[in-house]
């Protein structure tokens, strides 16, 4: 009952979607899709159940919309560390480092795309193509980072391509992020840094 006070409080002055959403994210992230009902979003968002229907017809168009809106955040973060950085090389390899400080926000409860996979295993499913999005919006970013590594000094890299650089990262990227929370430690990114340095020979 606390949280649930708690939890109106802090959404009074808020919007009824925005209450809904902001819920619905804390709620679908810490406890899992399945797990979540949606009587429990009413009474914890402090909304009425017609307001609830009219902004969202069914659970899965409040998922949506709470994947889609950590889709747009998560990629600014990530990008926000990048451009924090000048060297190419920094940039390359911020995108594995900008992890630590959003797992150990996240409590180690990894990615909520990685996580919905494991609750929707249809690959047709629209909530497991907004996860889809979200790795290739990152895809695309270390590929342009690579694309720019290799051009600042060809005669280091002249034996990489932007592509193999892509995908290999993306692979240890989410190995990184899976491994951390199965053994709920920091570890397996600061690996993931490591190896990220070898694929590109800088210590």
């Amino acid at each position: 009952m606390e949280y649930v006070l708690t939890m109106k409080t802090k959404q009074h002055s808020i919007a009824p979607r925005e209450r809904i959403l902001n819920t619905a994210a804390e709620l679908f992230y810490h406890q899992g899709f399945r797990a979540t009902g949606i009587n429990e979003v009413i009474s914890k968002s402090g909304v009425a159940k017609a307001t609830f229907y009219s902004h969202f017809p069914t659970k899965d168009d409040l998922c949506l919309a709470y994947l889609k809106d950590r889709n747009i955040s998560e990629f600014e973060l990530v990008c926000a560390f990048v451009n924090d950085q000048t060297n190419p090389v920094e940039r390359f390899l911020a995108v594995m480092k900008s992890l630590q400080p959003w797992l150990e926000a996240n409590r180690l409860r990894g990615c909520a795309f990685l996580n919905m996979v494991a609750e929707v295993p249809d690959p047709r499913n629209r909530l497991r193509r907004e996860g889809l999005q979200h790795y290739e919006s990152l895809r695309t970013l270390i590929f342009d980072l690579a694309q720019d590594l290799i051009n600042y000094n060809p005669h280091t890299y002249t034996n990489l391509t932007a592509k193999e650089l892509a995908d290999d990262y993306l692979v240890i990227l989410g190995g990184a992020i899976a491994m951390a929370e199965i053994y709920h430690d920091i570890w397996p990114v600061k690996q993931g840094v490591k190896l990220i340095k070898r694929l590109i020979n800088t210590r």
